[in-house]
């Protein structure tokens, strides 16, 4: 049985002190590979706490793929890659509710929030005031001062701070760089890291990336998916230098990769000097249910992993705010390479961001989108079991961003595929036929919960 002393919790709500106990006690051995976990009502007895919480705290060590459940016979602990960069970071119990960015939209670009029209509507109120409040209270020397390269220290410190609580990482606001949006911090990393370099990207996936990188003169293989994530055998043999990725929640198919696929990523990364993952969160906060996954540069312990996010998308596309973090080596060649740019984006609009963000407006902002789509999603799940009651077509991932995947028997994919229905075939996200993921007998469609009312009026209606 497992024991674990609860008062050491600190802060930490109990299922999150018990996940990251056997999320531990798995990475080091301490729990073996395919080790049955004791059931969730007798740890629950054992540990003198609910059922509920034990059940939240396997919940989560599913989802990021430590432990796996098999059909009336329990949970057991992952098989995991023998070869491992680093432990996962400890959280240290000051986490706040995570915060949002979006998703996808149309094949070609990411779903933006701002298409909701009262999530758009309050952020662009919020962020009028930001701006008023801005040039009315703070130092004129600092707000129209040009900025440096990496942005104003101002909100770098606070998206460092952002990112402590949201996310658990422990950044240093030196290695933080601000760009106007996530497409312009992509060209400087081709400039940072070199054209020569083979780029690959997810296949299905955001195929904006693959103009981007072959507008840069970058030569680009595309890597299909599994059910744990990228091929690892179809990434080995591309010849690849860079992959990008969407490993927290992949575009569009809504795929969490697995712990054991993240450390072989990892593993591959560090095989051959000057290989990289760039990590894109870019919806990580609107996970609707447990914590947040967390995120693939929390277990890189060799430099590997060049995150990237942005809040364009939470507040407007048209504000154009994306950051990343970049490893001490590569910080230290931006410096010496790049630094002589100015920033891409004003002071003004840099330190209203850090108002936003040091205020807590932001997260209340964020509180509030998110539960707007927790609505949406409620409602076309319910829309599809009234439409659907023989299980002919099923809500995949409804819980991990602001999408979700419609897998649908053939019979009921006409339903799906009416003119009304605001739906995308995720074949439409594909660079390469042969990347399709295997058949089963069903295809799929990406639903935006920005279309929730429109979707369930349509497929009611039909």
């Amino acid at each position: 049985m497992l024991d674990y002393n609860l008062n050491a919790r600190g802060s930490l709500a109990l299922y999150e002190y018990i996940y990251q106990r056997i999320r531990d006690d798995i990475v080091d051995g301490s729990i073996a590979a395919n080790e049955h976990l004791p059931s969730k009502r007798a740890l629950a007895e054992h540990l003198g706490t609910s059922v509920i919480t034990i059940e939240n705290a396997y919940s989560q060590l599913i989802a990021e793929g430590y432990v796996y459940a098999r059909p009336r016979q329990g949970f057991y602990a992952s098989v995991l890659p023998e070869s491992r960069t680093a432990k996962p970071r400890q959280d240290d119990g000051e986490r706040d509710s995570c915060s949002p960015a979006a998703s996808g939209a149309m094949a070609s670009d990411l779903c933006v929030p701002a298409s909701l029209s009262p999530s758009a509507l309050e952020a662009a109120r919020l962020w009028q005031r930001a701006l008023r409040a801005t040039l009315a209270s703070e130092d004129e020397r600092e707000i129209f001062a040009p900025a440096p390269a990496q942005g104003t220290e101002r909100l770098r410190a606070a998206i460092a701070r952002h990112l402590r609580g949201s996310r658990g990482m422990d950044i240093d606001p030196g290695n933080i760089v601000i760009g106007a949006g996530a497409q312009l911090l992509d060209t400087m990393l081709v400039q940072l890291l070199g054209q020569d370099k083979v780029y690959a990207v997810e296949d299905p996936g955001y195929l904006r990336l693959t103009h981007i990188y072959q507008a840069m003169g970058c030569e680009v293989r595309h890597i299909p998916l599994d059910a744990e994530g990228v091929s690892l055998e179809a990434l080995r043999s591309s010849g690849a230098d860079v992959l990008h990725l969407m490993p927290s929640h992949q575009y569009p198919t809504g795929l969490v990769t697995s712990i054991a696929r993240r450390y072989a990523l990892m593993s591959w990364a560090s095989e051959c000097p000057g290989r990289y993952l760039i990590e894109d969160d870019f919806d990580c906060e609107f996970r609707l249910a447990g914590r947040p996954i967390a995120p693939l540069v929390s277990i890189d312990a060799a430099g590997s992993v060049i995150y990237t996010n942005t809040f364009s998308k939470s507040l407007s596309s048209a504000l154009r705010l994306a950051y990343m973090v970049l490893p001490d080596k590569l910080m230290a060649r931006f410096n010496r390479d790049l630094g002589f740019y100015a920033s891409s984006v004003s002071s003004i609009d840099q330190i209203a961001l850090a108002r936003l963000l040091e205020s807590g407006e932001y997260e209340r902002h964020v509180s509030r989108v998110r539960k707007r789509a927790r609505e949406a999603r409620d409602r076309i799940v319910d829309a599809v079991k009234q439409a659907s009651s023989d299980g002919s077509i099923e809500v995949e991932h409804p819980d991990d961003g602001l999408y979700c995947v419609l897998a649908a028997e053939e019979s009921a994919a006409a339903r799906l595929t009416a003119d009304a229905v605001p739906v995308t075939p995720l074949t439409d996200h594909l660079w390469r036929a042969e990347s399709a993921a295997p058949a089963d007998g069903k295809r799929r469609f990406l639903l935006q919960y920005e279309h929730a009312s429109v979707f369930a009026e349509a497929l009611l209606g039909a």
